[in-house]
């Protein structure tokens, strides 16, 4: 991985994160609201995969960078956004002081090709430089893909829960101390 002024470069397309702008977040809530459609299909409350679902989330989620509660982060390859990251304060009251990954979504033709660890580790890197010793992110426990991305990249389960409203889904917290 490379610093550079402009973002983080590296991985094989020449891509490279750089801090989401808000020229950028159409891209971003579409490759959002793609993945929840094609990923948590089966196993997600249906609702939340619909159109009136994915224009909500797309609501909620330019309501948050606006607001920019948390830091949001894109994968730019071949000249468009692939990948969001987004990070900050964990919620959870049982790991205080815990830096969370709150969204690591990419667009397929991004999937596989090492922009996701690169993401990843810049999340990591995000949580050293403020003096965090451990990362979390939750995923959804039928979601096979991303569970074994978090186990190859040396995350842990720590914790399970069914979510309840709006998700009606199984979650599972991965942590790793850094």
């Amino acid at each position: 991985m490379i610093i550079t002024e402009t973002g983080v470069s590296g991985g094989g397309d020449g891509g490279r994160i750089r801090p989401l702008e808000a020229a950028g977040w159409s891209a971003a809530i579409e490759i959002v609201n793609g993945c929840w459609r094609s990923l948590y299909a089966g196993f997600v409350n249906p609702a939340l995969l619909s159109g009136e679902g994915c224009r909500e989330r797309a609501t909620q989620l330019e309501r948050e960078f606006r607001e920019r509660r948390l830091e949001e982060y894109v994968w730019e390859g071949a000249g468009r956004i692939l990948g969001l990251l987004s990070v900050g304060d964990t919620a959870d009251p049982d790991r205080p002081g815990a830096f969370e990954i709150w969204r690591l979504y990419l667009a397929p033709e991004a999937r596989g090709k090492g922009a996701g660890g690169l993401l990843l580790a810049h999340a990591e890197d995000l949580a050293r430089q403020r003096g965090r010793r451990e990362t979390l992110i939750w995923a959804f426990r039928e979601n096979t893909g991303a569970l074994r991305f978090y186990e190859k990249h040396g995350y842990q389960q720590d914790r399970a829960e069914y979510l309840g409203p709006p998700y009606l889904a199984n979650g599972v917290r991965f942590l790793k101390y850094i």
